[in-house]
């Protein structure tokens, strides 16, 4: 066998089949010199298959990176959700119902935008409304008390998506604000003529009111997106609904005043409109029926 080299002594590599082994290999028996060039051909493999794999994996995690951001940002959904209900309490005692259920929406800290009552009247039965604000975590509470005051005769649900919206008009906030700040470092710097910086402060002025008209439909959406819109519809309740035999003759006594005092309304304006051409059409008619007779009794006497 050949002698090893010693440590000191650098050593010299031919390529064989594009491999670099050292110069001693070659001067190796066959068999030692083809195991040489395995252990050689499968360190160089590996070596490769390290740095590809390392390689290829630096592209895919930064490109999981890039896209995680953006899905987290546009996985939120702006819903602007709507429910209309319509209940029923007894006439008597509907206003009290409408009070408490007015109490109940001020306790759990909604906004009431509406609310409104009407007395009864001829032919026209008290009623009340109101339309609120509130949480969406609060809604069942308030529903849950709405039914205890009166009887659910219709509920509506209604939403609408927003998303879309509110993106536009935050990319909106965001340039008005960056143009803002970019003026606002120029007139810092006054590095112009008093014309220029005139027309930076009029641009600032022009900005900042954009920015306060965009903040204010950015602050009316999120009215609608954070909060649940409640419109309540209270009516008396009917004779029908209590399912009485002698309710279909309730409700004609109940109609009869009206239906009589109506007729003798109409009754009164047809007079009135008549009047004025009675005046004039009864003289008239009599003074052509005098003429008439007159005529006719003139050709009376001729005649004879």
């Amino acid at each position: 066998m050949p002698a090893r080299p010693r440590p000191d002594v650098p050593v010299a590599f031919r390529r064989v089949n594009d491999v670099m082994i050292p110069s001693t290999f070659i001067h190796c028996p066959p068999m030692k010199l083809l195991a040489c060039l395995a252990v050689a051909l499968l360190l160089s493999a590996c070596t490769h298959k390290e740095e590809a794999a390392s390689l290829s994996s630096k592209p895919q995690a930064l490109e999981n990176a890039t896209l995680e951001a953006p899905a987290s940002q546009s996985s939120r959904r702006y819903i602007a959700t709507r429910h209309r209900l319509v209940l029923e309490a007894p006439e008597a005692d509907l206003h009290k119902h409408f009070d408490a259920i007015q109490a109940a929406c001020v306790k759990l800290a909604c906004i009431v935008l509406n609310a409104d009552q009407s007395q009864t009247r001829p032919h026209q039965s008290a009623s009340a409304t109101l339309t609120a604000r509130i949480a969406p975590q609060a809604f069942d509470s308030f529903l849950k008390t709405m039914l205890e005051h009166g009887k659910l005769l219709q509920h509506e649900r209604d939403s609408e998506d927003l998303t879309a919206e509110v993106i536009d008009v935050e990319a909106r906030i965001a340039n008005l604000t960056a143009l803002k700040t970019r003026i606002l470092d120029l007139l810092a710097k006054r590095t112009g003529n008093m014309k220029e910086v005139l027309e930076a402060e009029a641009q600032l002025a022009k900005t900042q009111a954009e920015l306060d008209s965009i903040a204010g439909k950015r602050k009316a959406l999120a009215s609608q997106t954070e909060m649940t819109r409640v419109e309540l519809k209270l009516v008396a309740e009917s004779l029908q609904a209590r399912e009485s035999w002698a309710a279909p003759v309730a409700l004609a006594a109940r109609d009869s005043g009206y239906i009589l005092m109506s007729s003798v309304g109409m009754l009164i304006v047809a007079t009135v409109a008549v009047l004025p051409w009675l005046l004039v059409a009864v003289p008239l008619f009599l003074w052509l029926r005098k003429r008439y007779r007159a005529r006719k009794a003139r050709r009376a006497q001729a005649a004879m």
